[in-house]
């Protein structure tokens, strides 16, 4: 140990009297010091730290001497940032690794402080850095956990009931509130605005797709009746705030366009049609169908990987996967086939292709490694899905609703619906409806 005197520092820390009766549990082996109080004119003394290794918001136990048990006396630094402290006994602390740290190497110092002593530790601390979720915006409006549509900065925006999000150009991001509104959620400004609220025809939007230039915001439409509309399109010439019928047909789902031939596709509720849109030059907008799927009453989004190589089509309230083919050549996607759970069988269960079961799966995000990260509501959780079929639980506690940020297997979501991924940051935002927040899971 290397010990220093240096200028009194105190500081404001948090002391958790539940963790700290847990570190007290957890620490038997350590000799005890309970009480004591830090004496200037004793050699501060660190003994160990475990674990060894970890990412931000890791649980530190530091173990020694003449720690004292006033939180405000000790400054903690894990790579020269600021520990959050939960607790001290006088031979043990207890802390949590902060969020800021990246050190080029993976290994930082450990270091102590109190008052005029300081010791840092040999034992270096490996830094791993992994997800966490957190949250970005919103609130409960009321004791009964509702929601308001509120328009601020995210302090002070309120989200009723969000549903499905998409990345503009500058990666900000769209959001349709379920049967209620479009919302824009500026991550730059850090603020909410609404550019409509339903009504007049426009009742039930379900997913929005943009134009490969980003000036043309596509609102796929659930109506009832073939006359009626199915796809709204908003354009950049007013702000997106004023919605145009552009294509008419019967209980739409949903709509994407192929990211390569920027070909614009979506679907019937009625009997499991997927449809090609071949005139996009005349409104009305016309179409061909592609085929038909499986089951009558069938509700579905299409979702296309980046590679334009196949489109997943999730079927909410069937509870299973299918995978469609793209047909380079015909530039048409082909009679899909199942991938992962199965129809009817809801629940959860990890596992490979048609063995794992989910439920009520909504929108999904692709990595830049193809895998695809879903929203599933039934069982309140993020599950992710690779290529070949491997389904796992990636963040939340399966068939438990609530909300919790932290860590990805501790953090709670409620019937969570909408999720992008921004590769360039490594990061997801998540509409938790529920919750009516907006969820991050970042990459700390």
């Amino acid at each position: 140990m290397k010990h220093k005197n240096i200028m009194k520092r105190g500081g404001q820390l948090t002391l958790l009297a539940c963790l700290l009766l847990l570190c007290m549990t957890r620490c038997k082996e350590e000799p005890a010091d309970i009480g004591a109080q830090y004496n200037p004119d004793i050699p501060l003394e660190v003994a160990r730290f475990t674990p060894d290794s970890g990412g931000a918001a890791t649980q530190l136990m530091i173990y020694g001497s003449n720690f004292g048990t006033d939180t405000s006396k000790i400054l903690l630094t894990v790579g020269g940032k600021k520990a959050t402290l939960v607790g001290c006994n006088g031979s043990v602390i207890y802390a949590m690794v902060p969020r800021q740290v990246r050190p080029d190497s993976g290994f930082c110092e450990l270091a102590l402080r109190i008052e005029e002593q300081e010791v840092t530790c040999d034992q270096q601390f490996h830094y791993a850095p992994h997800y966490l979720v957190s949250t970005l915006a919103g609130f409960f409006s009321n004791e009964n956990r509702d929601g308001s549509i509120v328009d601020g900065t995210f302090d002070k925006a309120g989200f009723e009931l969000p549903y499905w999000l998409i990345f503009d150009e500058k990666k900000n991001l769209f959001l349709i509130e379920r049967e209620r509104a479009l919302r824009y959620i500026d991550l730059e400004k850090g603020a909410v605005t609404t550019k409509f609220r339903t009504g007049n025809g426009m009742n039930r939007p379900r997913t929005l797709a943009f134009t490969p230039n980003f000036d043309t915001l596509l609102v796929a439409h659930d109506a009832g009746e073939w006359a009626d509309m199915s796809q709204a399109m908003l354009t950049t010439a007013d702000n997106f705030t004023d919605w145009e019928r552009v294509c008419n047909s019967k209980q739409c789902n949903g709509g994407a366009f192929h990211p390569v031939h920027h070909d614009y596709y979506f679907n019937s509720y009625e009997a499991a049609q997927v449809y090609k849109v071949t005139d996009r030059s005349r409104i009305p907008w016309t179409y061909g169908e592609l085929f038909r799927w499986g089951d009558k009453d069938w509700e579905f989004n299409i979702q296309f990987a980046p590679s334009g190589n196949f489109a997943y089509m999730v079927v909410i309230n069937r509870h299973y996967i299918v995978r469609s083919n793209y047909n380079w050549t015909t530039r048409k996607l082909e009679a899909p086939t199942d991938f992962v759970g199965a129809r009817w069988g809801w629940d959860h269960v990890d596992g490979m292709g048609t063995n794992a079961r989910i439920d009520d799966p909504h929108q999904g995000a692709f990595d830049e490694n193809d895998n695809f990260y879903l929203c599933e509501q039934g069982n309140h959780v993020i599950r992710k899905i690779t290529p070949d079929g491997i389904v796992t639980t990636f963040a939340g506690r399966p068939r438990e609703s609530g909300y919790v940020d932290g860590e990805l297997r501790t953090a709670q979501f409620n019937r969570p619906t909408g999720i992008v991924y921004d590769r360039d940051t490594k990061t997801f935002y998540i509409a938790d409806e529920n919750n009516r927040r907006i969820r991050v899971i970042t990459f700390e």
